[in-house]
Order: C-alpha cells, then sequence, then structure tokens
C-alpha cells in the first residue's frame, strides 16, 4: 500500500539556521512607523500595516521549509507542487499586497511597480509628474521587472488561473528557485521599505544602509532606523567630545 505524505503547515514556523531570517522587513517597517513626520491616525495606520507584513512572510516560510525538509523527494509531484504554489503566492503577496498597502498609507501610490508591461510607462510618468524628485527610482522599478518581477508575475498569474505553461512561461519547481525568489522578492521589499518610508521621516532621524550585501538569509540587518546625530558619527561628519 502507497504511504500518502500529506503536507503539515504548523502553527508557528520556528527558523534553524538554514532558514531565512523573516523578521527583517518587518522590524524595518516598524521602526520607520514610529518615526514618521505624520499626523498620529495615520502613523496608527501604517503601524498597523507594517505588522500584516508578518502573517504572510511567516506563511511562505512554512511552505519554504517544507521544500528544503529531508523528506520533501518523497513526496509525488501533486504534493510538491502544492507547496511550491503555498510559497509562490505568499511571497507574491507580501510584496504586491502587504509591502504596497504598508506604502500606501504613507501616501505613495506605488502601483507602477505591479502594473502590466503594456501600462509601465504611463503609470511611471503620472508617478514621476507627481513626485518629479524621485525619478530615479523608475530604473530601480525596471531593473527589477526585467531581472526577475516581470517574469514572476506572469508566473503567478497562470497559477492563480489557468494553470496553463504551455506557452513556455517558466514554472519554477526547484529548491533553488524557492531560495532565490525568497531571496528576491524581500531585498525588494526592504527596498521599497526604506525608499519611500525615508521621505516620510522626522528631519532628524534616518534609514541607513549598514551591510549592503545582506538578505533575508543573513541574520545581521541590512538597513537600520538611527537617529541623524548617529549618522553623522558614523560618517565622521561629527566628532566626539
Amino acid at each position: 500500500m502507497t504511504q500518502i505524505i500529506v503536507p503539515v503547515l504548523k502553527e508557528a514556523s520556528r527558523w534553524g539556521p538554514d532558514d531565512p531570517y523573516i523578521p527583517k522587513p518587518h522590524q524595518l517597517a516598524k521602526a520607520i512607523a514610529e518615526h514618521l513626520d505624520v499626523d498620529d491616525i495615520t502613523k496608527d495606520e501604517v503601524d498597523f500595516f507594517a505588522d500584516r507584513l508578518m502573517d504572510k512572510i511567516e506563511s511562505a516560510l512554512m511552505y519554504y521549509q517544507l521544500i528544503m525538509a529531508d523528506d520533501f523527494e518523497d513526496r509525488n509531484i501533486s504534493q510538491k507542487r502544492t507547496i511550491y504554489e503555498g510559497l509562490y503566492a505568499n511571497l507574491w503577496s507580501f510584496y504586491k499586497g502587504r509591502v504596497q498597502n504598508y506604502l500606501n498609507k504613507m501616501g505613495w501610490d506605488v502601483g507602477f511597480l505591479f502594473c502590466k508591461e503594456e501600462n509601465f510607462e504611463k503609470q511611471s510618468s503620472k508617478f514621476i509628474q507627481k513626485n518629479p524628485d524621485h525619478e530615479p527610482i523608475m530604473d530601480y522599478a525596471k531593473k527589477q521587472r526585467d531581472g526577475w518581477q516581470t517574469k514572476f508575475a506572469s508566473s503567478r498569474n497562470i497559477a492563480e488561473h489557468s494553470g496553463d505553461y504551455r506557452d513556455g512561461t517558466e514554472y519554477y519547481d526547484s529548491p533553488d528557485k524557492a531560495k532565490y525568489f525568497f531571496t528576491q522578492v524581500c531585498w525588494s521589499a526592504e527596498t521599497l521599505i526604506s525608499y519611500f518610508g525615508s521621505y516620510k521621516m522626522l528631519p532628524d532621524w534616518n534609514v541607513y544602509e549598514i551591510k549592503p550585501n545582506a538578505t533575508i538569509f543573513d541574520r545581521d540587518p541590512r538597513f537600520i532606523v538611527e537617529h541623524a546625530l548617529i549618522t553623522n558619527l558614523r560618517e565622521g561628519r561629527v566628532k566626539c567630545l
């Protein structure tokens, strides 16, 4: 009799030494929310949506742990696909949904980052007209879309609708791809949170990138939120007495 191995999702994940350290985007978002230069109602809303980041990324971690488990290859094709779908659905929802909601509550309309390719120029031009000082973010957005985001979004669209990959759209069903997209999604999320958040903070507070190469798989933070005096001391602009 064939043994059927059913994916079991725990109520809470436990991190191992090789797991992504998922609190990092949430911690960054919370720290930025604490020092926003906005009214109290808006600050509370932003803080609320900072907390909403955690549930999607924790769900993604649970699926990722199943993929990396020793018994993953013992599962049948259908079970493996279900687990990959769970991972990618939660990563995409975290990035496109939760991160975008967090930024929207600050007053940023970043829909151009996630629109269809045929609408990108129109949406990005609209954003620049409203925010002329932020034209450099378009280069970043284009690189993200060309590098990984458009292909990932296309794969997600098929998975969520027809399930028909016969047109050549790639289906990402390997542990290496799972780790790649976990890394890339969280890297992009932290970049957007830090960039847009920094422009809404009180003048005496900064978002500082201390470890540019740190990914979600590193325990050390890539960004920290600190008082401007600390930043000046760090960069040698102010001397300690």
